[in-house]
């Protein structure tokens, strides 16, 4: 048993040798660890107040609230100034993407129209020949 106990020993002896062989990275890194740990632990402290609760809640209301009144402001402001506001450029470009569509749609409508006028000339019948050819043996003023 005494055997067990000294290979414990030595193998934790390594250990502490190899942490104490680390590199600068892995001193930032056990740096960066604590500092986690340690805001972590004052905000579950922090969070579990309720008097931190309600301040949060009545801080995010007032951001909201905020947030609503200026952009009634802004649209005001830009309807005074008769410029568009978010709302109206987001219907002028789902407009514009259903004209688009229907532009489309047309399109492949005068393509496949234009395909069926160019049709092969073989299909369409051959005119009557109205002309004849003169005699063979007329020398036609030769001699």
């Amino acid at each position: 048993m005494s055997d067990k106990a000294d290979t414990a020993k030595a193998e934790k002896k390594t250990e502490k040798k190899a942490e104490g062989l680390k590199g600068p990275l892995d001193a930032f890194r056990d740096l960066v660890g604590q500092w986690e740990r340690g805001v972590n632990q004052i905000a579950n402290e922090a969070m579990g107040n309720e008097q931190f609760s309600r301040l949060m809640h009545g801080a995010t209301s007032a951001a909201a609230g905020a947030k609503a009144g200026l952009g009634e402001a802004m649209e005001r402001y830009l309807a005074t100034m008769n410029l568009p506001s978010r709302a109206d450029i987001t219907v002028i470009g789902e407009r514009l993407q259903s004209i688009e569509a229907q532009l489309n749609r047309l399109t492949e409508i005068v393509s496949s129209m234009a395909s069926v006028e160019a049709a092969p000339p073989s299909i369409a019948p051959k005119p009557k020949r109205t002309r004849k050819p003169p005699p063979r043996g007329d020398s036609g003023g030769r001699s």
